[in-house]
């Protein structure tokens, strides 16, 4: 691996790009974040937005000058000083990975993978063998490493997997308010706050469906945990469904071999309350964040171990 003064992570998602930079002795010297880096949007635009974050980074620790451009000289001597270790949604396709490190870089070395990847070394500062992750977030999955190889669970995408996640939460909640407005089931805080957002009007709920994204459910999350709180049996039904569904998933993961599971994503510590005593023995702290694991990845070191909290998670 290159000698190099400096070792760069970042964690690319669908939502954002976020970027940290490290001295050799695991010192923090800037961050920053940008757009959405994912490489179903294209290796070519995953590797601009890359570069663009990796250079906002460098300014953040006044390695180079604020107005630099990214052809500059100093940019490029400042990258040749740099390790880079990159996690990106969707690089866990053999192809992708493949296009995205046949790169013509300026960086002193660069490794890259996938960011559930990169989560699982920054959670468990690296030591990964027989531990993982579990991502409750706007989607959600299950990812660790058992004899060396990766395990995954779920994952598989808003429309046909992603259970207990703040999108597919978000969805059933909004269905159950447009089943109430047609009566089917009696009206509750939760469903009659959902209802106001669409003014009580079934073909305006319907037409923003026609358009909306994961993320756009995902916004009616906080609702549904907010009125579970409250005592709102809709609300509570769903977030009950959200703990069983967890549960499978850390069962499926202990049976291929997975002990020590941390929970990830802003949904993750509203999820944990609702599994039983026995499930939660699979728990364990997590000691970084995803950006932390790339450094990790390219053979950087940390500084104290933070025991972050679940909703410092990931880019989303």
């Amino acid at each position: 691996m290159a000698t190099a003064s400096y070792i760069l992570g970042i964690d690319g998602g669908g939502t954002n790009c976020r970027g940290r930079l490290r001295d050799t002795n695991g010192q923090i010297l800037g961050e920053a974040m940008g757009g959405p880096a994912n490489t179903r949007l294209g290796v070519a635009a995953a590797h601009e937005q890359v570069l663009m974050v990796c250079i906002e980074t460098l300014k953040a620790a006044s390695l180079i000058s604020s107005d630099c451009k990214p052809d500059d000289d100093e940019v490029n001597v400042a990258l040749g000083q740099t390790r880079l270790g990159v996690g990106l949604a969707g690089l866990h396709l053999e192809s992708q990975l493949d296009d995205f490190l046949n790169w013509d870089h300026s960086f002193a070395s660069l490794e890259a993978c996938n960011d559930a990847h990169i989560a699982c070394l920054g959670a468990h500062d690296g030591e990964v063998e027989g531990k993982g992750i579990l991502i409750l977030g706007t989607g959600s999955c299950g990812y660790g490493f058992k004899d060396g190889s990766p395990v995954n669970i779920g994952g598989w995408g808003f429309k046909i997997s992603d259970m207990s996640s703040g999108a597919v939460t978000g969805y059933l909640a909004v269905r159950h308010a447009l089943a109430v407005l047609d009566q089917i089931y009696p009206s509750t805080g939760l469903s009659e706050e959902i209802l106001q957002h669409f003014s009580h009007d079934a073909e305006t709920l319907v037409l923003w469906s026609d358009k909306a994204r994961p993320t756009d459910y995902g916004q009616f999350t906080k609702l549904v945990v907010h009125h579970a709180n409250e005592g709102d049996e809709a609300a509570l039904d769903l977030m009950r469904t959200c703990g069983r569904q967890t549960e499978a998933m850390l069962g499926a993961m202990k049976t291929r071999g997975i002990e020590a599971v941390s929970l990830v994503g802003g949904f993750a510590e509203h999820v944990e309350p609702y599994l039983r005593s026995e499930m939660k023995k699979m728990l364990v702290p997590r000691f970084h964040d995803a950006r932390d694991g790339a450094i990790l990845l390219a053979g950087g070191v940390i500084g104290q171990p933070s025991m972050l909290k679940h909703e410092d998670a990931t880019g989303e």
